[in-house]
């Protein structure tokens, strides 16, 4: 199972150092789903279109390996090395 798909949102709101498209929520859990340890992505839509685009996530086709490679760069941007975001310091 997987939750915070969008990493709380900030997935969804660029970094200075991406040009490229941004994710849309469906972009993260067909991203998410992809992964062979995950069978369940948890969502939280704030509207009806919301979960009808989060649905439709599950009769997309899946996923291609040029787009897992782009998220997973995207993602890199995103977390950094894990040492400059509040959920990634546990002290």
């Amino acid at each position: 199972m997987a939750f915070t798909c969008t990493r709380w949102g900030t997935l969804l709101k660029g970094h200075h150092n991406w040009h490229g498209k941004l994710p849309t929520a469906a972009d993260c859990y067909r991203y998410t789903l992809n992964h062979p340890g995950v069978r369940l992505a948890l969502t939280a839509p704030k509207t009806r279109q919301q979960l009808e685009e989060n649905l439709a996530v599950l009769q997309a086709p899946q996923i291609e390996a040029e787009e897992v490679a782009k998220w997973h760069s995207y993602g890199n941007l995103i977390y950094g090395n894990g040492q400059d975001a509040f959920d990634t310091q546990w002290v």
